[in-house]
């Protein structure tokens, strides 16, 4: 794995190229050939631990010319059997992606923003790559609007995208669950749990291996309620 910084990268995240093909616009681009061009200039596969020099943090790794994308929770304490634990995965074949709610990732923002210089990725960009990680239940429509106008915003701000591009590719970032009974729910056990009587397209939830005590920290870190 390649642990791609500096301007190489940089240009990569910045090109609209990029995002096209991070949530498989096939109707604007080649997806697998931009894929190819771009992995040249990254890396076949990049990592992003996000924030950079925490204890725990949200680990990216993006295989850009295959078209996967997978987000762990990462540790740096020897103490830990695993060095990470999955959270979720892009790819298009079988997904499992919503795995994160709209305020931790808020709140990584925030972590990234006290000390900029440490990350490995501006925290704007650090906002649109996890927000496509983020759970919404159809029950949600109202936040859902907003927080694509957060995601439209933050495209246009950046130059990528602008107008009705930007409001159509935060459409394609921040997606609802297929199932109309997808939701959050807040478990006595596991605190925020995430999906329906259907679990395939979220880790987070009873079903799966989701490191939920883990989490628990992670959050703590990040300033973030639990239980209660």
């Amino acid at each position: 794995m390649a642990r791609v910084s500096g301007e190489r990268l940089l240009a990569v995240l910045r090109a609209p190229e990029f995002w096209r093909c991070y949530v498989y616009d096939y109707d604007a681009v080649d997806v697998d050939a931009e894929g190819e061009r771009l992995a040249g200039q990254a890396g076949d596969t990049v990592v992003l631990d996000l924030p950079a020099q925490e204890t725990w943090r949200l680990r990216l790794e993006m295989s850009v010319d295959l078209g996967m994308y997978d987000l762990y929770l990462g540790t740096t304490d020897p103490r830990r059997r695993d060095q990470k634990y999955e959270l979720g995965d892009w790819d298009q074949v079988c997904w499992h992606p919503w795995c994160l709610r709209w305020e931790e990732v808020e709140a990584v923002v925030r972590r990234m923003r006290e000390d900029p210089a440490a990350q490995p990725v501006p925290p704007e960009l650090a906002r649109l790559l996890l927000a496509r990680f983020v759970g919404h239940g159809p029950g949600e429509a109202d936040l859902l609007a907003a927080r694509r106008h957060v995601v439209a915003d933050e495209f246009a701000r950046l130059g990528m995208f602008t107008g009705a591009e930007a409001e159509r590719m935060a459409e394609r970032i921040l997606i609802t669950a297929r199932e109309d009974d997808y939701a959050w729910r807040r478990c006595p056990e596991h605190g925020w749990v995430f999906g329906g009587a259907d679990t395939a397209y979220s880790l987070r939830n009873h079903e799966h291996d989701f490191p939920f005590a883990e989490f628990a920290e992670f959050r703590g870190l990040l300033g973030l309620a639990n239980l209660g």
